[in-house]
């Protein structure tokens, strides 16, 4: 499905019935990473899952792409759904984007998914390396960043069909829209401010082998927020959904379970 949300093209999936449940990717990505949780839950719940502005079917304006601005389009796209408060679940950079939207649209977030992801904002070097390949993929394409995502994304016991469709849906992305998101990620404030004061039910989650994440800082995100609570996924790096998913729905189902 499409809609125009913020001024741009949005597209998105919408699946099943009862709480709304608003899941956002991980970068380089799109929506279709959410797939193993998909076809878990939409039985159960009502799951919402947009390609963000510069991916997938979505709309790739000229960047940089703030978190803010990935919020204003998400809370868009709720309107024109007419849904007032949601579930907001997001990995990676879905994990930026939904504090950013937290701290400008708090009554609409009815519970908080944090997942390999973190509060704090890019280093110097990091910020250094974003602008690099945003260049790198605005010259050659997506296929130059891919093997410099991929290790990062996935274990090295991830099976080679894993890295296959991972690499697939990085490369069906447009460049702009990647050097877009990466300038954006870049530019992002800190959110540690953020966390002591977050009064919805929070699930903190993430691979025991995430090297971006690793489960040590997991700890650290999820001892500065109040009440909430930590699942390491066993046998998975940084696309804990989709390398154990077994595990990753198992504890979105029991954290799920209260509403």
């Amino acid at each position: 499905m499409k809609t125009t949300c913020n001024g741009l093209t949005l597209s998105y999936e919408d699946y099943g019935q009862g709480t709304p449940i608003l899941l956002l990717h991980g970068f380089p990505l799109s929506g279709a990473m959410w797939q193993p949780q998909i076809s878990a839950l939409k039985t159960d719940f009502r799951l919402i899952i947009p390609d963000l502005r510069g991916f997938g079917q979505s709309e790739a304006p000229i960047g940089p792409y703030l978190m803010e601005t990935f919020a204003d389009d998400l809370v868009a796209l709720l309107d024109s759904l007419g849904l007032e408060q949601v579930v907001l679940g997001g990995l990676s950079m879905g994990g930026y984007i939904a504090l950013a939207f937290l701290r400008h649209y708090p009554t609409r977030v009815q519970a908080l998914i944090l997942a390999d992801t973190r509060a704090t904002p890019d280093t110097t070097e990091i910020k250094a390396n974003r602008e690099a390949n945003a260049q790198l993929v605005e010259l050659h394409g997506p296929s130059t960043i891919v093997p410099k995502m991929l290790p990062g994304l996935l274990s090295p016991k991830a099976a080679p069909e894993m890295q296959t469709q991972i690499s697939r849906l990085m490369m069906e992305n447009k460049p702009q829209g990647i050097a877009g998101a990466l300038r954006g990620m870049a530019l992002r404030p800190d959110s540690s401010d953020l966390l002591a004061k977050i009064k919805v039910p929070t699930l903190v989650l993430g691979g025991a082998e995430d090297s971006l994440s690793p489960p040590a800082e997991l700890k650290q995100l999820q001892q500065a927020i109040p009440g909430s609570e930590l699942a390491i996924i066993p046998n998975a790096g940084h696309l804990a959904n989709v390398e154990n998913p077994t595990a990753f729905n198992a504890a979105l189902r029991a954290f799920l379970a209260r509403f």
